[in-house]
């Protein structure tokens, strides 16, 4: 019969040598309760870039820091009086540290996390921990740290100090999907973005302190750039409120206006009606999240007749003082269905007053001189049916009719005064900058970036337009937009919206696209009107923005970025 004693006796041996290993390890590698890491590591979060223009910011960063308690480490005794003075001094009520604290500790969590707060609030913790220290309200652990609660930064918040001043343009900071909405804060999301977050590590000291001694490592935060806009913000938060009051007086669904240094580019103002506070946007708001400047695409009417003119004159196919026959307000050409019809009745009337008192009849005879290649071409190379190459994302580049069907004259005839092509007002504003510019096409820009400038008409071109639009404000439908001792000049633009299978309504876009100058400055101005709904006359241009458009230069001449002397110039 074997003996089976000696091999358990060895299997027990080994268990038991394998058991005492196993304690020594556990006690080596775990730590033990109120064991003190000597070693801290601290996370700097880095911060977006701010917004700002010469004077104001108007959006920015603010760090978050975040507050940590240690419940084990308050003293029972002193729990009241702890949880008392952390209230003051934080701004959280007494019943929610409560509350956190019991919620996580019932987790088995040892390190709490009560709230975030900014810069302020962390420096006055800090100064209260000092406080707490000398009145010995935390326990200390074995190595003698009195650890209590620690501050660390977190995270940032973004502010927008003016609510809805300069929206939608401005766009938003989405805190979920860490990258910037609509606007300027998404155009420009590369730039502004926070990179890298910083990183300190080093040995503490009694109060939990980093020693930044030859073992300690410190990586700087690296934070998103700054962006500097061209936008004078008391211009631009005087046109939006004068805007509102327009849209309420004649029934707008939007009023939209901009102002451009015309050599530059740079886009000085651009407002709408249609606003929303970045921080606390409502149902109702979201239409407002559009930026109808470049997303709204509608039929331009009167206001393309300059375009058509000029391209007219590029191609030697038009003299300004030729005479043009007027139909007494009423032609039926062979060619339409309907007869095409003006407000004012001429028999005969020069070409230039073809602009001035802005002709259907005239422009559409004008428009046949073109062949269907040099009309298309003349259009897309004053940008229209492509971006405009405004710093703003989701831009929508509207349509032009095809080559095929601006052989016919129908269609050749009803673009040439605005209708059956998409534009957005954008595009407008840049079109018409050429006559202003020397002849000379330049992007507009909301930042204070570069800007791309192409020659779209030459220089003689570009003079005789600003004279012709010159008259249209001395003696045609732009008078309203007379200031005394300054150059005025623009054109009007009144359209039939039309609605789905409905057609054309009694709803109206209505637009006036001019300029501004004095002797040093020279400024491009768009004011659109989308669905008017104001009963007759005053839809019209001559009534809504033309007016919108002298206000807005009364409020510039009170900024003073611009000079009216005594006397017609």
């Amino acid at each position: 019969m074997k003996n089976y004693r000696l091999p358990v006796i060895f299997i027990l041996f080994f268990i038991v040598i394998a058991v005492l290993y196993a304690a020594f390890v556990f006690l080596t590698i775990a730590k033990p309760k109120n064991y003190f890491e000597p070693y801290a590591v601290r996370k700097e979060s880095a911060v977006r870039g701010k917004v700002f223009t010469d004077n104001y910011t108007l959006a920015k960063s603010d760090k978050l820091y975040g507050i940590f308690i240690y419940p084990d480490f308050i003293d029972p005794q002193k729990k009241e009086l702890f949880y008392n003075l952390f209230s003051i001094y934080s701004g959280i009520s007494v019943k929610e540290i409560k509350r956190k604290v019991y919620l996580y500790t019932k987790k088995g969590i040892k390190r709490v996390l009560v709230a975030k707060v900014d810069l302020k609030t962390k420096q006055n913790l800090l100064y209260l921990k000092k406080v707490l220290d000398k009145k010995r309200v935390f326990l200390a652990t074995k190595s003698g740290i009195r650890r209590g609660y620690e501050v660390l930064s977190l995270d940032f918040k973004r502010i927008y100090p003016y609510e809805d001043l300069f929206e939608p343009f401005l766009g938003r900071y989405r805190k979920d999907i860490k990258r910037g909405e609509n606007g300027i804060e998404e155009y420009y999301d590369d730039l502004l973005r926070a990179k890298r977050d910083g990183i300190k590590k080093g040995y503490r000291d009694v109060f939990g302190n980093i020693i930044y001694d030859g073992n300690a490592v410190v990586k700087q935060p690296k934070n998103g750039k700054d962006l500097k806009l061209n936008i004078n913000l008391v211009l631009q938060r005087k046109i939006e409120k004068f805007l509102d009051y327009q849209k309420e007086k004649f029934k707008a669904k939007e009023v939209i206006a901009a102002v451009m240094d015309s050599k530059s580019g740079k886009i000085i103002a651009i407002a709408t009606s249609n606003r929303y506070n970045p921080l606390h946007i409502k149902q109702n708001d979201i239409p407002n999240m559009k930026i109808s400047a470049i997303r709204e695409l509608f039929e331009p009417g009167s206001v393309m007749k300059p375009i058509t003119f000029a391209i007219l004159l590029e191609k030697n196919k038009v003299n300004p003082y030729e005479i043009i026959k007027g139909y007494n307000g009423k032609w039926k050409p062979e060619w339409r269905k309907t007869p095409i019809r003006d407000d004012d009745p001429f028999d005969w009337l020069s070409a230039e007053n073809v602009i001035v008192y802005s002709s259907n009849i005239g422009i559409s005879q004008l428009a046949l001189r073109l062949t269907n290649k040099e009309f298309l071409e003349g259009l897309k190379k004053f940008g229209f049916s492509k971006k405009s190459g405004i710093d703003l994302p989701y831009e929508i580049k509207g349509r032009l009719r095809s080559l095929k069907l601006l052989h016919y004259p129908v269609y050749k005839s009803t673009t040439a005064y605005g209708y059956g092509i998409l534009v957005n007002f954008v595009q407008l504003l840049r079109a018409y900058n050429v006559f202003n510019n020397k002849g000379v096409m330049v992007n507009p820009k909301i930042a204070d970036v570069p800007s791309e400038k192409i020659r779209v008409i030459s220089a003689k071109n570009a003079e005789i337009m600003l004279k012709i639009l010159r008259k249209v404000v001395l003696k045609g439908t732009g008078k309203a937009a007379l200031v005394p001792g300054l150059f005025t000049a623009g054109k009007t633009g009144t359209a039939h919206v039309s609605v789905g299978k409905k057609g054309y309504q009694q709803i109206y876009n209505s637009s006036f696209f001019g300029f501004v100058n004095d002797g040093e400055h020279r400024y491009t101005i768009g004011v659109t009107f989308f669905d008017i709904k104001a009963k007759w006359p005053n839809y019209f241009a001559s009534s809504s923005a033309v007016p919108t458009f002298r206000k807005i230069i009364d409020i510039m001449i009170n900024q003073n970025l611009i000079k009216a002397p005594d006397g017609e110039k």
